[in-house]
């Protein structure tokens, strides 16, 4: 039996991104994940803007709706997939709530702006009986589970130390790679702010960081949004060197070999194995993880009180600014 969806906000991540792509190649939205999913039926969408719910109707023939309570009443959805703007997710998840009986919301990262506010939201989710996951996608890849087991097998072998370039602030890019490295490396044990940086649009904090993992510690680097988009992380430990590059397109791994002509040294490899991964249709995977964690099955999608976590360190750090 199909899990009934509603997608509330039609923007980029929940329809735009993958609008103009081959839908076989690419899954780069919410729409197009929980339409092609087969444990999902996509019952329609809510959203503002007229032209936007003229699209959706239009691409796929289902409803759309400028009013979140109609579309609850409308179409009961046993899943929520909130996709609007940051400061909105709160009244979005609340109505939602208050209006509805989900199984489960799925919001956009960061869950909220503001700490106090996302365990309000973590806590009314818990104490309605729904499962709360937030959408750090990256956790949902096959090529992260591949180097998180490796991490935790000895392969890749810790204690491990690295560098993590970002663009877009804080909270809304750098906060991606906090999540996944509280997945690789676990809890953060200390952060320190080394460079105050600026404000990314109004909002988000661009400080430059160190924050000290269970099994690592990694430099967080902040870039110009406006000159280019980057996101980048080279980490290396006793085994050798992992390059998760590209925005996590690309996955490298360079193991530390015996040298081969000068007895007793040790260098990286001449050559780095691929750790396959599927990151132009990761919100298939996480539409597939989703799925499993709503099955009671082991799995890597974000729940709430992980993204909480994440956003207590934010908040510290934010407060030491």
């Amino acid at each position: 039996m199909s899990l009934r969806a509603l997608v509330v906000g039609l923007g980029q991540v929940g329809m735009g991104y993958d609008m103009d792509q081959a839908s076989d190649r690419y899954v780069l939205t919410h729409c197009r994940a929980l339409q092609q999913h087969p444990k999902f039926e996509l019952v329609g969408a809510v959203e503002e803007d007229a032209s936007r719910r003229e699209l959706f109707q239009r691409v796929y023939d289902l409803p759309a709706y400028a009013c979140l309570q109609e579309a609850l009443m409308s179409r009961p959805p046993d899943v929520v997939v909130v996709a609007t703007p940051t400061p909105t997710h709160a009244a979005v998840l609340f109505a939602v709530l208050q209006n509805a009986s989900p199984k489960a919301i799925l919001c956009e990262k960061p869950l909220s702006y503001d700490f106090q506010e996302a365990c309000e939201m973590e806590a009314a989710c818990r104490s309605g009986g729904v499962a709360l996951y937030v959408n750090y996608m990256r956790r949902s890849d096959s090529g992260v589970a591949e180097v998180r087991n490796r991490i935790l097998s000895g392969n890749i072998s810790p204690p491990l130390k690295g560098v993590c370039w970002y663009t877009k602030g804080l909270f809304n890019s750098g906060s991606h790679f906090l999540n996944l490295f509280e997945y690789w490396l676990g809890d953060v044990q200390q952060s320190d702010v080394l460079a105050k940086g600026r404000i990314w649009n109004g909002v988000d904090p661009e400080p430059d960081l160190r924050v000290e993992f269970e099994r690592g510690s990694m430099f967080f680097l902040a870039l110009c949004e406006e000159d280019y988009s980057h996101c980048s992380v080279e980490m290396l430990g006793k085994t050798g060197r992992l390059s998760y590059d590209l925005g996590g397109s690309r996955i490298l791994w360079q193991p530390a070999l015996d040298d081969p002509v000068c007895r007793g040294y040790r260098a990286l490899g001449s050559r780095s194995e691929e750790i396959p991964n599927d990151l132009d249709r990761i919100q298939w995977h996480v539409a597939d993880q989703l799925a499993a964690a709503m099955e009671g099955v082991d799995a890597r999608i974000c729940n709430g009180s992980e993204a909480v976590r994440t956003l207590k360190t934010l908040d510290h750090i934010q407060k030491s600014l």
